[in-house]
Protein backbone atom coordinates (compact mmCIF):
# COMPACT_ATOMS: atom_id res chain seq x y z
CA UNK A 1 0.00 0.00 0.00
CA UNK A 2 1.06 3.55 -1.13
CA UNK A 3 2.13 5.69 1.88
CA UNK A 4 0.79 8.93 1.66
CA UNK A 5 4.10 11.65 1.96
CA UNK A 6 4.63 14.47 4.22
CA UNK A 7 7.00 16.90 3.79
CA UNK A 8 9.54 18.58 6.80
CA UNK A 9 11.19 21.56 6.38
CA UNK A 10 13.54 23.13 8.45
CA UNK A 11 16.22 25.89 8.30
CA UNK A 12 18.77 24.10 9.94
CA UNK A 13 19.88 20.71 11.58
CA UNK A 14 21.85 21.83 14.01
CA UNK A 15 22.02 21.18 18.26
CA UNK A 16 19.11 22.35 20.07
CA UNK A 17 15.45 21.71 20.44
CA UNK A 18 14.06 22.65 16.50
CA UNK A 19 16.01 20.00 14.88
CA UNK A 20 15.62 17.49 18.11
CA UNK A 21 11.97 17.91 17.83
CA UNK A 22 11.64 17.12 13.71
CA UNK A 23 14.00 14.44 13.55
CA UNK A 24 12.11 12.53 15.99
CA UNK A 25 8.84 13.65 14.89
CA UNK A 26 10.22 12.33 11.38
CA UNK A 27 11.46 8.97 12.74
CA UNK A 28 8.34 8.05 14.29
CA UNK A 29 6.01 9.27 11.32
CA UNK A 30 8.18 7.48 8.81
CA UNK A 31 5.89 4.18 9.83
CA UNK A 32 2.85 5.67 8.80
CA UNK A 33 3.85 8.31 5.89
CA UNK A 34 5.96 8.60 3.57
CA UNK A 35 8.75 11.45 5.42
CA UNK A 36 10.67 14.02 3.16
CA UNK A 37 12.83 16.08 5.48
CA UNK A 38 14.42 19.11 3.68
CA UNK A 39 17.22 20.88 5.70
CA UNK A 40 19.60 23.92 5.05
CA UNK A 41 23.08 24.49 6.41
CA UNK A 42 24.49 22.32 8.93
CA UNK A 43 22.96 19.08 8.28
CA UNK A 44 23.59 15.99 9.82
CA UNK A 45 24.87 12.88 8.86
CA UNK A 46 22.03 10.77 7.19
CA UNK A 47 23.29 7.59 8.87
CA UNK A 48 21.31 9.69 12.03
CA UNK A 49 17.81 9.02 10.26
CA UNK A 50 16.26 5.71 9.52
CA UNK A 51 16.56 4.99 5.39
CA UNK A 52 12.79 5.14 5.01
CA UNK A 53 13.13 9.64 5.86
CA UNK A 54 14.11 10.57 3.05
CA UNK A 55 16.57 13.57 3.54
CA UNK A 56 17.58 16.55 0.84
CA UNK A 57 19.83 18.91 1.73
CA UNK A 58 19.37 22.53 0.59
CA UNK A 59 22.28 24.65 1.15
CA UNK A 60 20.21 27.70 -0.29
CA UNK A 61 18.29 27.68 2.69
CA UNK A 62 19.89 29.41 5.19
CA UNK A 63 19.29 32.12 8.06
CA UNK A 64 20.97 35.30 6.14
CA UNK A 65 18.95 36.86 4.47
CA UNK A 66 19.85 36.66 0.75
CA UNK A 67 17.38 37.74 -2.18
CA UNK A 68 19.73 35.27 -4.31
CA UNK A 69 19.67 32.54 -2.32
CA UNK A 70 16.48 32.95 -1.02
CA UNK A 71 15.00 32.82 -4.56
CA UNK A 72 17.02 29.63 -5.31
CA UNK A 73 16.03 27.57 -2.06
CA UNK A 74 11.75 29.31 -3.18
CA UNK A 75 12.14 27.52 -6.22
CA UNK A 76 13.89 24.40 -5.23
CA UNK A 77 11.09 23.86 -2.30
CA UNK A 78 8.45 24.31 -4.84
CA UNK A 79 10.05 21.79 -7.17
CA UNK A 80 10.23 19.02 -4.27
CA UNK A 81 6.71 19.77 -3.64
CA UNK A 82 5.73 19.36 -6.58
CA UNK A 83 7.48 15.83 -7.24
CA UNK A 84 6.13 14.37 -4.07
CA UNK A 85 2.22 15.91 -4.12
CA UNK A 86 2.41 15.73 -0.33
CA UNK A 87 -0.56 15.19 1.80
CA UNK A 88 1.07 17.91 4.59
CA UNK A 89 4.00 20.29 4.52
CA UNK A 90 5.03 20.60 8.00
CA UNK A 91 7.54 23.70 8.43
CA UNK A 92 9.30 24.69 11.22
CA UNK A 93 11.74 27.87 12.60
CA UNK A 94 11.27 31.12 10.83
CA UNK A 95 12.61 31.27 7.42
CA UNK A 96 11.73 27.65 6.22
CA UNK A 97 8.78 28.80 7.59
CA UNK A 98 8.43 31.56 5.19
CA UNK A 99 10.12 30.11 2.06
CA UNK A 100 8.24 26.48 2.62
CA UNK A 101 4.83 28.11 3.02
CA UNK A 102 4.98 29.87 0.35
CA UNK A 103 5.86 27.56 -2.15
CA UNK A 104 3.41 25.26 -0.58
CA UNK A 105 0.37 27.89 -1.09
CA UNK A 106 1.93 28.24 -4.68
CA UNK A 107 1.26 24.96 -5.14
CA UNK A 108 -2.84 24.88 -3.91
CA UNK A 109 -2.91 27.85 -5.77
CA UNK A 110 -1.79 26.38 -9.16
CA UNK A 111 -3.62 22.19 -8.12
CA UNK A 112 -7.02 23.13 -6.49
CA UNK A 113 -7.87 20.01 -7.13
CA UNK A 114 -5.72 18.25 -4.57
CA UNK A 115 -4.35 20.85 -1.99
CA UNK A 116 -1.73 20.08 0.33
CA UNK A 117 -2.71 21.22 4.22
CA UNK A 118 0.20 23.92 5.67
CA UNK A 119 1.13 23.47 9.05
CA UNK A 120 3.94 25.90 10.52
CA UNK A 121 5.54 24.98 14.35
CA UNK A 122 7.55 28.54 14.49
CA UNK A 123 9.56 27.19 17.41
CA UNK A 124 9.57 30.41 19.23
CA UNK A 125 8.54 33.69 17.70
CA UNK A 126 11.27 36.51 17.14
CA UNK A 127 9.10 39.70 18.61
CA UNK A 128 11.39 40.47 21.27
CA UNK A 129 14.80 39.56 22.81
CA UNK A 130 15.80 39.13 19.10
CA UNK A 131 16.67 42.26 16.93
CA UNK A 132 16.19 45.77 17.45
CA UNK A 133 13.03 47.35 16.56
CA UNK A 134 12.74 47.67 12.71
CA UNK A 135 13.67 44.70 11.89
CA UNK A 136 11.43 42.97 14.57
CA UNK A 137 8.57 45.16 12.95
CA UNK A 138 9.52 43.85 9.53
CA UNK A 139 9.49 39.87 10.85
CA UNK A 140 6.11 40.24 12.50
CA UNK A 141 4.93 41.94 9.49
CA UNK A 142 6.38 39.30 6.96
CA UNK A 143 4.76 36.36 9.58
CA UNK A 144 1.37 38.26 9.63
CA UNK A 145 1.00 37.79 6.00
CA UNK A 146 2.12 33.90 5.99
CA UNK A 147 -0.22 33.64 8.47
CA UNK A 148 -2.87 33.54 6.02
CA UNK A 149 -1.54 31.16 4.07
CA UNK A 150 -1.56 28.73 6.95
CA UNK A 151 -3.97 26.07 7.71
CA UNK A 152 -2.52 25.06 11.52
CA UNK A 153 0.06 26.25 13.99
CA UNK A 154 1.96 24.28 16.47
CA UNK A 155 2.80 25.81 19.74
CA UNK A 156 5.38 23.99 22.08
CA UNK A 157 3.25 25.77 24.83
CA UNK A 158 0.53 28.12 25.71
CA UNK A 159 2.86 31.13 26.38
CA UNK A 160 4.11 31.04 22.69
CA UNK A 161 0.41 30.11 21.45
CA UNK A 162 -0.60 33.48 23.52
CA UNK A 163 2.00 35.61 22.54
CA UNK A 164 1.82 34.48 18.90
CA UNK A 165 -1.67 35.31 18.54
CA UNK A 166 -0.84 38.61 20.33
CA UNK A 167 1.07 39.63 17.99
CA UNK A 168 -0.91 38.97 15.16
CA UNK A 169 -0.02 35.70 13.63
CA UNK A 170 -2.98 33.70 13.19
CA UNK A 171 -6.46 33.22 14.95
CA UNK A 172 -6.89 30.93 18.16
CA UNK A 173 -8.53 28.21 16.22
CA UNK A 174 -5.63 27.78 14.16
CA UNK A 175 -3.59 27.29 16.90
CA UNK A 176 -2.94 24.06 18.69
CA UNK A 177 -0.20 23.17 21.29
CA UNK A 178 1.96 20.62 21.26
CA UNK A 179 5.09 20.43 23.59
CA UNK A 180 8.31 19.69 22.38
CA UNK A 181 9.59 16.34 23.08
CA UNK A 182 12.00 15.35 25.31
CA UNK A 183 14.60 12.38 25.58
CA UNK A 184 15.29 11.64 29.13
CA UNK A 185 18.56 10.25 30.23
CA UNK A 186 18.21 7.29 33.25
CA UNK A 187 21.97 7.03 33.09
CA UNK A 188 23.55 6.98 36.65
CA UNK A 189 26.89 9.24 36.94
CA UNK A 190 29.18 8.47 39.86
CA UNK A 191 30.93 11.68 40.78
CA UNK A 192 30.14 14.46 38.09
CA UNK A 193 31.61 16.73 39.63
CA UNK A 194 35.08 15.23 39.00
CA UNK A 195 35.53 16.31 35.82
CA UNK A 196 35.20 20.15 37.00
CA UNK A 197 37.24 19.71 39.98
CA UNK A 198 34.48 20.77 42.18
CA UNK A 199 34.71 20.45 46.00
CA UNK A 200 32.34 18.94 48.60
CA UNK A 201 30.29 21.42 49.85
CA UNK A 202 30.42 23.84 46.96
CA UNK A 203 27.05 25.27 45.09
CA UNK A 204 27.32 24.64 41.47
CA UNK A 205 25.11 27.02 39.71
CA UNK A 206 25.06 26.02 35.88
CA UNK A 207 23.49 27.20 32.84
CA UNK A 208 22.92 25.59 29.34
CA UNK A 209 22.70 27.33 26.57
CA UNK A 210 23.69 28.07 23.27
CA UNK A 211 25.87 31.63 23.59
CA UNK A 212 23.74 34.11 21.74
CA UNK A 213 22.55 36.80 22.50
CA UNK A 214 18.66 35.92 23.05
CA UNK A 215 19.68 33.16 25.74
CA UNK A 216 20.85 35.86 28.18
CA UNK A 217 24.20 34.16 29.33
CA UNK A 218 25.75 37.80 30.19
CA UNK A 219 23.09 38.23 33.03
CA UNK A 220 24.00 34.85 34.26
CA UNK A 221 27.88 36.32 34.93
CA UNK A 222 26.27 39.67 36.13
CA UNK A 223 24.39 38.32 38.56
CA UNK A 224 27.47 35.42 39.33
CA UNK A 225 29.20 38.67 39.82
CA UNK A 226 26.51 39.83 42.50
CA UNK A 227 26.90 36.50 44.64
CA UNK A 228 30.29 36.47 45.12
CA UNK A 229 30.33 40.03 46.02
CA UNK A 230 27.75 38.83 48.97
CA UNK A 231 30.71 37.04 50.67
CA UNK A 232 27.81 34.40 51.42
CA UNK A 233 29.19 31.42 53.82
CA UNK A 234 28.94 29.00 51.23
CA UNK A 235 31.60 28.61 48.31
CA UNK A 236 29.83 28.99 44.66
CA UNK A 237 30.95 27.64 41.63
CA UNK A 238 29.03 28.64 38.20
CA UNK A 239 28.97 26.25 35.12
CA UNK A 240 28.26 27.21 31.51
CA UNK A 241 27.46 24.73 29.39
CA UNK A 242 27.17 25.57 25.47
CA UNK A 243 28.74 27.15 22.50
CA UNK A 244 28.01 30.36 20.05
CA UNK A 245 28.98 33.19 18.50
CA UNK A 246 29.30 35.24 21.84
CA UNK A 247 31.43 32.37 23.77
CA UNK A 248 34.24 34.42 23.31
CA UNK A 249 32.76 38.14 24.51
CA UNK A 250 31.10 36.17 27.27
CA UNK A 251 34.38 34.82 28.64
CA UNK A 252 36.28 38.09 28.55
CA UNK A 253 33.38 39.65 30.18
CA UNK A 254 33.90 36.87 32.98
CA UNK A 255 37.44 37.86 32.99
CA UNK A 256 37.06 41.63 33.28
CA UNK A 257 34.66 40.92 36.11
CA UNK A 258 37.44 39.15 37.69
CA UNK A 259 35.78 35.79 37.56
CA UNK A 260 38.02 33.82 35.90
CA UNK A 261 38.40 31.30 38.25
CA UNK A 262 34.64 30.66 39.54
CA UNK A 263 33.11 30.36 36.51
CA UNK A 264 33.88 27.27 33.95
CA UNK A 265 32.67 27.25 29.72
CA UNK A 266 32.72 23.74 28.98
CA UNK A 267 31.62 24.50 25.15
CA UNK A 268 29.73 21.88 23.83
CA UNK A 269 28.47 18.58 25.79
CA UNK A 270 27.06 15.72 23.98
CA UNK A 271 25.78 14.90 27.52
CA UNK A 272 23.88 17.99 29.01
CA UNK A 273 22.88 15.28 31.93
CA UNK A 274 26.38 14.86 33.03
CA UNK A 275 27.03 18.32 33.05
CA UNK A 276 23.40 18.99 35.02
CA UNK A 277 24.40 16.41 37.52
CA UNK A 278 27.15 18.14 38.79
CA UNK A 279 24.90 20.89 39.52
CA UNK A 280 22.55 22.39 42.47
CA UNK A 281 20.94 24.67 41.02
CA UNK A 282 20.37 25.49 37.19
CA UNK A 283 19.55 29.13 35.97
CA UNK A 284 17.73 29.62 32.34
CA UNK A 285 18.42 33.91 31.75
CA UNK A 286 16.81 34.07 28.60
CA UNK A 287 15.45 36.72 26.91
CA UNK A 288 12.55 34.92 24.36
CA UNK A 289 12.01 31.35 24.99
CA UNK A 290 9.07 29.49 23.48
CA UNK A 291 9.27 26.16 26.01
CA UNK A 292 12.79 25.60 27.53
CA UNK A 293 13.99 21.90 26.56
CA UNK A 294 16.95 22.31 29.13
CA UNK A 295 14.23 23.39 32.03
CA UNK A 296 12.05 20.57 31.61
CA UNK A 297 15.86 18.60 31.34
CA UNK A 298 16.96 20.58 34.63
CA UNK A 299 14.06 19.79 36.46
CA UNK A 300 14.43 15.77 35.62
CA UNK A 301 17.56 15.82 37.55
CA UNK A 302 15.84 17.24 40.24
CA UNK A 303 17.27 20.37 40.02
CA UNK A 304 15.66 24.02 41.07
CA UNK A 305 15.40 26.48 38.02
CA UNK A 306 15.66 30.20 38.04
CA UNK A 307 14.26 31.58 34.86
CA UNK A 308 12.96 34.63 33.24
CA UNK A 309 9.94 35.43 33.07
CA UNK A 310 9.19 35.15 29.43
CA UNK A 311 6.92 33.32 26.67
CA UNK A 312 6.44 29.72 26.94
CA UNK A 313 9.13 29.75 30.23
CA UNK A 314 6.39 30.53 32.67
CA UNK A 315 4.24 27.06 31.75
CA UNK A 316 7.03 25.59 33.54
CA UNK A 317 8.03 27.01 36.81
CA UNK A 318 5.35 27.18 39.32
CA UNK A 319 7.01 30.30 41.10
CA UNK A 320 8.15 29.73 44.97
CA UNK A 321 7.21 25.78 44.46
CA UNK A 322 9.94 24.28 41.48
CA UNK A 323 11.74 27.57 40.99
CA UNK A 324 11.67 31.23 41.00
CA UNK A 325 10.47 33.06 37.85
CA UNK A 326 12.34 36.55 37.53
CA UNK A 327 12.15 39.66 35.04
CA UNK A 328 14.02 39.10 31.94
CA UNK A 329 17.97 41.25 32.85
CA UNK A 330 17.37 41.70 36.02
CA UNK A 331 20.57 39.67 37.25
CA UNK A 332 20.16 41.03 40.74
CA UNK A 333 16.95 39.35 41.41
CA UNK A 334 18.77 36.09 39.67
CA UNK A 335 21.29 36.76 42.20
CA UNK A 336 19.00 36.72 45.01
CA UNK A 337 16.92 34.25 44.25
CA UNK A 338 19.86 31.92 43.42
CA UNK A 339 21.17 33.29 47.55
CA UNK A 340 18.20 31.96 48.57
CA UNK A 341 18.34 28.03 46.57
CA UNK A 342 22.24 27.64 47.92
CA UNK A 343 21.99 28.81 51.33
CA UNK A 344 18.74 27.02 52.45
CA UNK A 345 19.35 23.12 51.42
CA UNK A 346 16.36 21.64 52.37
CA UNK A 347 14.64 24.52 50.39
CA UNK A 348 16.96 23.29 47.22
CA UNK A 349 15.88 20.24 47.83
CA UNK A 350 12.29 20.38 48.21
CA UNK A 351 12.10 22.58 45.12
CA UNK A 352 13.96 19.82 42.75
CA UNK A 353 11.43 16.74 44.29
CA UNK A 354 8.70 19.32 43.27
CA UNK A 355 10.58 20.00 39.61
CA UNK A 356 10.83 16.06 39.22
CA UNK A 357 7.13 15.24 40.27
CA UNK A 358 6.03 18.23 37.79
CA UNK A 359 7.86 16.34 34.87
CA UNK A 360 6.81 12.84 35.77
CA UNK A 361 3.15 13.55 35.12
CA UNK A 362 1.82 11.72 32.52
CA UNK A 363 -1.10 12.75 30.15
CA UNK A 364 -3.78 11.17 27.85
CA UNK A 365 -0.72 9.16 25.59
CA UNK A 366 0.28 7.01 28.43
CA UNK A 367 3.59 8.77 28.81
CA UNK A 368 5.35 11.29 30.67
CA UNK A 369 3.91 14.37 29.31
CA UNK A 370 6.85 16.04 28.17
CA UNK A 371 8.61 13.33 26.49
CA UNK A 372 9.57 12.33 22.97
CA UNK A 373 6.49 9.77 22.83
CA UNK A 374 4.18 11.99 24.42
CA UNK A 375 5.30 14.48 21.57
CA UNK A 376 4.69 11.95 18.61
CA UNK A 377 1.88 10.79 19.68
CA UNK A 378 0.32 13.66 20.28
CA UNK A 379 1.46 15.09 16.55
CA UNK A 380 -0.10 11.52 14.72
CA UNK A 381 -3.27 12.43 16.36
CA UNK A 382 -3.10 15.98 15.12
CA UNK A 383 -2.39 15.18 11.55
CA UNK A 384 -4.75 12.17 11.47
CA UNK A 385 -7.39 15.34 12.60
CA UNK A 386 -6.54 17.57 10.09
CA UNK A 387 -6.63 15.08 7.29
CA UNK A 388 -9.70 14.12 7.68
Amino acid sequence: MKKDAIIHIITRLEPGGSTENTIAGCIYQSKYYRVILIAGTGFKPKEELPDNVELISLPSLSRELSLFKDIKAFRKIYAIISKYRPKIVHTHTSKAGILGRWAAALYNRNNEEQKIIIIHTPHGHVFYGYFGAIKTFIFRQIEIFTAKLTDRFIALTNGEKKESIFFGVGDEKKWSVIHSGVRFNSNFYENPRAEFKFKPGEIVIGAAARLEYVKGIEYFIRAAEEILNKKLPKKIRFLIVGDGKLKDKLIKLSRDKGLADDIIFTGFKDDVYKCMAAMDIYVQPSLNEAMGRTIIQAQYMRLPVIASKVCGIVDLIENGKNGFLIAPKDYRALANAAEVLALDDSKRRQMGENAKKFILEKDYTGYTKYSEQSMNIKLRDFYNKVLV
